[in-house]
């Protein structure tokens, strides 16, 4: 049998033939006020920390700036992170192309500590240039499921935050 690969939610695809791609990509997850920054981006109904795969001849700040950007409207370079955890993952994107995408996607996750970037953490969803939204959601509902996010992501962000 093929091995599996995970869609945003945790369930089980296989490739049955298709030889996957392969993707590198950084994510930021933007610490403050015991909250992160989380994006909804348009046409997945689950959230996730922004970031995504690195573009060509770009590093992993010049990929954050872009997909921070793109994806809540932040523009901002950010250094390396506080901590950070590495995965590599058979992934399966249900809204890339027109059928989704197979790919083994190595994966990394920087923390920040966005005390001193001036966020209101208080205000609500706010839109992005990529026509999805974002805001900032409590740690403690991410870590008792009460609010679920991206399957790769929140393997990610159990290794970083299972000590709080």
């Amino acid at each position: 049998m093929d091995e599996a690969f995970y869609d945003r939610y945790g369930h089980k695809k296989y490739a049955n033939d298709i030889i996957p791609i392969e993707q590198k990509g950084y994510f930021a997850i933007l610490v403050k006020d015991e909250k992160v920054l989380m994006t909804y981006p348009p046409l997945v109904d689950v959230p996730e920390f922004p970031g995504g795969a690195i573009g060509r001849r770009e590093n992993f700040r010049e990929c954050l700036f872009r997909k921070l950007y793109e994806e809540t409207g932040i523009e901002f370079m950010l250094s390396s992170g506080e901590k950070e955890f590495h995965q590599t993952l058979r992934y399966f994107a249900e809204d890339a192309r027109p059928y989704g995408e197979y790919c083994i996607y190595d994966m990394t996750f920087l923390v920040y500590d966005a005390s001193s970037y001036g966020f209101d953490t208080q205000e609500s969803q706010s839109k992005t240039p990529e026509n999805g939204s974002s805001c900032w959601v409590p740690i403690k509902d991410i870590l008792s499921r009460k609010t679920k996010i991206n399957y790769a992501h929140w393997l990610a962000f159990q290794e970083l935050f299972s000590a709080r």
